[in-house]
């Protein structure tokens, strides 16, 4: 099969799975320019213009990021027709994409969406910036790209879901509560509504979606004080924990993305939730009740015995992450924030330990005491509840 026939079958990839790797796709109406038949002697790559296209279009088809590059780029400089051809721009992108030259790619994207916004490119473009600014953590970016996909009248339901997906996230970082949940229900209904991901991974689309779900609910969460304690102290922690809980769900859904880029934010995110709260409920100064040293000492090991759990619980996701990490070479940015959590981790769990084992009490007389407190609680609470 040539190279036409082969994008021609996937063009319905690029939109659906745009995290994936990028995907040529053919223009809207063929170039009417005639390509120069001269020959053409760039840094890295020559040829006449015909034969610097093929050879890129056959690099492009191998993976051979660098020497597609050199061709397109080559062909761009010796053939000014070319570089009126959103093709082989978004060619020349894909290739920087491959190449990891991501603002480089973001750049040729944007530049096909404002000077051929009705070419067929022009779509996939935004759905490949889309990810980028993502990728790239640049949400203002994420947000424009949002709106401008879902501006188009010819956006159909999976460009619509990515566009409220980038609209939502972007709304999220920028504080923006409301707009974030209504775009991000949005996207769900749309999910439901054609079954994205339903019985496997999710296309990029989705997974931005449940992600931004994720940090919605993540935000809520952290945004209730336990400290200082007050008597309203176990529903907060019952509310904050809820939302934790929510937002691990949505984080769970986004790890099955099929770009692996996603999966690793999700689960470094799940990870850094629960960090968050153990070291927010670690900060709790002891209760008045607490006068001597030996009942404050008491104090610290009953809330670092049954808070660990927390950091456990974050130390292992991160651990999952890395090893995400390692099969697929995804996402060395979060790589790098999971092994600095991952090192945090395990120090303050040696720490926590170290300073119990110099306590007058054992780790087991600490738990025993800490059940005592947990039936107290309960009968406290039936009580209560009968009255």
């Amino acid at each position: 099969m040539t190279y036409r026939g082969v994008v021609a079958c996937v063009s319905f990839v690029v939109v659906a799975g745009c995290g994936t790797a990028p995907q040529h796709v053919p223009p809207s109406s063929p170039i009417a320019t005639q390509r120069a038949s001269n020959q053409i002697i760039g840094t890295r790559a020559e040829g006449t213009a015909k034969e610097l296209l093929a050879k890129g279009e056959r690099a492009l088809l191998a993976q051979r990021w660098q020497e597609a590059a050199d061709a397109f780029e080559a062909l761009l400089a010796g053939d000014p027709s070319s570089a009126n051809d959103p093709q082989v721009l978004y060619d020349l992108a894909i290739a920087y994409e491959g190449l990891g030259h991501r603002e480089k790619a973001r750049e040729r994207y944007r530049e096909i969406v404002r000077r051929f916004p009705t070419d067929a490119n022009a779509r996939n473009a935004l759905v490949r910036e889309a990810s980028l600014d993502a990728y790239l953590e640049d949400w203002s970016a994420l947000g424009e790209v949002g709106k401008t996909i879902l501006a188009r009248a010819d956006a159909d339901p999976a460009e619509k879901m990515l566009g409220l997906g980038a609209r939502g996230l972007a709304r999220v970082q920028a504080g923006d509560d409301t707009g974030a949940s209504r775009d991000i229900h949005d996207g769900l209904n749309l999910m439901d509504e054609h079954r994205y991901g339903a019985t496997g991974q999710l296309p990029v689309a989705a997974a931005m979606i449940k992600y931004a779900d994720g940090e919605l609910r993540r935000t809520r969460s952290e945004k209730i004080s336990l400290n200082p304690p007050g008597p309203d102290f176990l529903q907060k922690l019952e509310t904050r924990c809820a939302h934790l809980l929510e937002a691990q769900s949505a984080y769970a859904d986004a790890i099955r993305s099929v770009d692996p880029h996603w999966a690793a934010m999700s689960g470094f995110r799940v990870g850094e939730m629960y960090r968050k709260l153990h070291t927010d409920l670690m900060l709790i100064p002891p209760t008045e009740k607490a006068k001597t040293e030996h009942d404050k000492q008491l104090f610290y090991g009953i809330m670092r015995v049954r808070y660990r759990v927390l950091l456990e619980k974050g130390l292992e996701m991160m651990k999952r992450t890395l090893a995400l990490g390692e099969r697929t070479g995804a996402a060395p940015v979060w790589m790098k924030r999971a092994e600095a959590a991952k090192i945090e981790m395990e120090r303050a769990l040696e720490e926590e330990k170290a300073v119990i084992a110099k306590f007058p009490f054992t780790e087991e007389e600490l738990q025993k005491a800490l059940e005592i407190m947990k039936k107290r609680a309960a009968d406290d609470q039936a009580k209560a509840n009968k009255k």
